[in-house]
Order: C-alpha cells, then structure tokens, then sequence
C-alpha cells in the first residue's frame, strides 16, 4: 500500500521523466511537427512546474518565489516567440531554448 509520500515520489519521477524525454526529443527529432508538439510539451510543462514552484514555496522564501513566477512567465515568453516566428527557424529555435531553460530550471526551483 502506498502513503502519500510514496505517491508524491512517484508523480515528480513521472514528471521529471515525461521533462526529459520531451526535452530529449525537442532537440534531437528532425521532423518539424513532432518537434514543434514537443515543443508545446515543454512549454507546458514548464508552465505548470513555474506554477508547482509557486505553490510548494511559501511567501517566507521571496527569491525563490519570484523565480518560480519568472519561470512560469518565461515559459509564456516563449510560446509567444514561437507563434510569432512564423516559419523562421531561427527563432523557433530561440523559442526552444528559452522553453527548456525554464523547464529545467523551473524543475531545480520547485524540487531542491
């Protein structure tokens, strides 16, 4: 039987794990539409681990708190780089790289 410590190890492995393979595959696929929906994965989950971050940390840590929301929004920053690239590669991959940096940095801040 699993307690509720057990069960919220399981949830950050499973989402350490779906962070990295879409991480993983982001940068690694040559197809444009597998990339551009991994892309959308990271986005998301970036997003969401900025919004994990902003719940898990209390108002007592400011600077980690202030992270967590920058990280979120920097997720948003990035999905608007992406839907004003229109086609350019260049900033699709800038896109890209800011998704990831917040993703990964966002799953440091929420879980460290």
């Amino acid at each position: 039987m699993l307690n509720g410590l057990d069960i919220l190890v399981v949830a950050s492995m499973g989402l350490i794990t779906a962070a990295l393979l879409s991480l993983a595959l982001m940068f690694l696929v040559k197809h444009p539409t597998v990339r551009k929906v991994c892309f959308y994965v990271v986005a998301a989950l970036g997003v969401y681990v900025g919004s994990v971050g902003l719940r898990i940390l209390s108002i007592d840590f400011p600077l980690q708190f202030a992270l967590a929301i920058a990280l979120g929004l920097l997720s948003v920053a990035a999905f608007v780089v992406e839907r004003l690239s229109k086609g350019d590669e260049k900033k699709f991959t800038i896109a890209r790289i800011l998704a990831a940096v917040a993703l990964v940095a966002g799953l440091i801040n929420a879980f460290s």
